[in-house]
């Protein structure tokens, strides 16, 4: 894993844009790339550290989307969408080093590809699905579907819990990739929708 200065930027590296990024409860920031041109496997995820140093953490990352922790802060969930998978890592809080993959959710084929992504204090895993037109709820423990939120847009795009109580949870769509009669059939399509959950998500974390 190499290590760079921030004025580097490594994570935009060869034009690669970023991808979906979150901060861990120590305040460090996760930032996943993916190729402009379509090309599989030529982006990375990195960590960057409080003091602005920038770790490449995974290599040959095709789209890199949704990072998410379980509530106990132990397990780093990772999606490279055209996987349809979501991988899960043991995560060492203290010093954010990541090891043990393994895939714990995989997407049935016909339902999209998993985009953004996070987690309610059961430690389940709620899943945008991307020209899935839902959100999906996961047992990360043992690869089950537990329950699925439609919306009236196919390209949904990532979720997360808000509210005064962390039990709403807020869903984004988009209009990309989308031909004019599925745009006239989708009037919603990059909409935010807000629906009333019962169970609480995890907090949020900022840099630094």
């Amino acid at each position: 894993m190499g290590r760079h200065s921030g004025r580097e930027n490594p994570y935009y590296e060869s034009g690669n844009p970023s991808g979906t990024n979150h901060c861990d409860a120590r305040g460090r920031f996760w930032a996943g790339t993916m190729s402009m041109n379509g090309k599989k496997e030529e982006g990375s995820l990195y960590c960057i550290d409080q003091d602005m140093t920038v770790r490449k953490m995974l290599g040959n990352v095709s789209v890199s989307n949704g990072i998410s922790w379980s509530p106990d802060n132990s397990i780093m969930y990772y999606i490279d969408s055209l996987t349809k998978q979501v991988n899960a890592f043991d995560y060492e809080l203290e010093t954010g080093e990541i090891s043990n993959p393994r895939v714990v959710v995989q997407i049935p084929e016909g339902q999209g590809v998993p985009d953004g992504m996070t987690t309610d204090t059961e430690g389940m895993l709620w899943i945008a699905q991307w020209g899935g037109y839902k959100v999906s709820r996961w047992n990360p423990m043992d690869g089950t579907l537990l329950d699925e939120i439609k919306v009236p847009a196919a390209q949904v795009t990532s979720c997360v819990f808000g509210g005064e109580t962390l039990d709403q949870l807020f869903i984004t769509s988009a209009r990309q990739c989308l031909n004019p009669q599925q745009l006239s059939e989708q009037p919603y399509a990059r909409a935010v929708f807000s629906v009333q959950v019962n169970v609480k998500g995890i907090p949020l974390h900022k840099f630094g």
